[in-house]
């Protein structure tokens, strides 16, 4: 497992490929293990580059104040990496959003997949899986909120379990359990723009914004909304697939990612 020690932690990482760099940051149920489908398409034509994030996979969750998204910067700077490409998934979108705004200069083109915003005024549903979720974690339950998320996030609201390839069903599974299992309560996750859902006209790089058909439709109306927030923005929903399109959709993923940065 190859690690760097970036902002005072050890980060587990892996790159592969040559040409125009392409950061990928992984959805708030999974780590970097999320991207294994879609690995070998992106990194055949680019010098990919994925990462746990703090509090995922094999990069612990730290005490005190920490930033994902000055990660996110130092670990390009590591790597000697001028600008890339940025693709985020679910709370990866946000640390890509906030990459984007803080770091303008870093970023090429954007691609923002399943993103939420703060402040958004969510549907009863995301309010009551929030509830549901931390029931579970209240009463020490980590496989039944493991399944809550699978359930709500891969499934989606008009898909059963048997609808959804299982293997897929369980890694997230497993990369959830692990989150949980290494979450510190003492950490305090912190952005570098705060302020992101107001500033969304001042993305200067090339966004697509990507939303799974099946997802909870919150995603589909905060994807419209970007899309005509974010001055060069355009929006593409992906037939069949909920939350997690690089793993459920590799192929599709792959060729709708690699075609706009080409």
């Amino acid at each position: 497992m190859p690690t760097l020690t970036i902002n005072g932690s050890p980060h587990a990482y892996d790159e592969a490929g040559h040409g125009s760099a392409l950061l990928l940051v992984h959805a708030g149920i999974a780590d970097r293990r999320m991207w294994d489908n879609v690995w070998p398409s992106l990194s055949a034509r680019h010098r990919a580059i994925r990462f746990d994030l703090r509090g995922y996979g094999e990069t612990p969750m730290p005490d005190g104040a920490f930033s994902w998204t000055a990660d996110a910067a130092a670990l390009l700077t590591e790597l000697g990496v001028e600008r890339a490409h940025v693709v985020g998934v679910s709370i990866g979108a946000a640390v890509a959003l906030d990459l984007a705004l803080a770091h303008p200069d870093l970023v090429d083109r954007l691609v923002l997949v399943a993103g939420g915003l703060t402040g958004w005024d969510y549907s009863e549903a995301m309010d009551g899986f929030d509830e549901d979720e931390r029931a579970a974690l209240d009463r020490g339950d980590l496989d039944a909120a493991s399944w809550l998320n699978v359930r709500f996030w891969v499934d989606g609201p008009n898909r059963s379990a048997d609808q959804v390839d299982p293997a897929i069903r369980q890694r997230v599974y497993e990369m959830q359990h692990l989150a949980y299992e290494v979450d510190n309560p003492t950490a305090q996750l912190e952005w570098l723009v705060p302020d992101r859902a107001e500033r969304l006209a001042d993305v200067r790089a090339p966004t697509l914004l990507v939303v799974g058909e099946l997802d909870q439709p919150d995603f589909a109306e905060i994807g419209r909304h970007m899309a005509a927030a974010i001055p060069d923005a355009r929006l593409e929903v992906m037939a069949g697939v909920a939350h997690l399109p690089p793993m459920e959709a590799p192929a599709e993923f792959s060729r709708l990612v690699l075609g706009f940065l080409a």
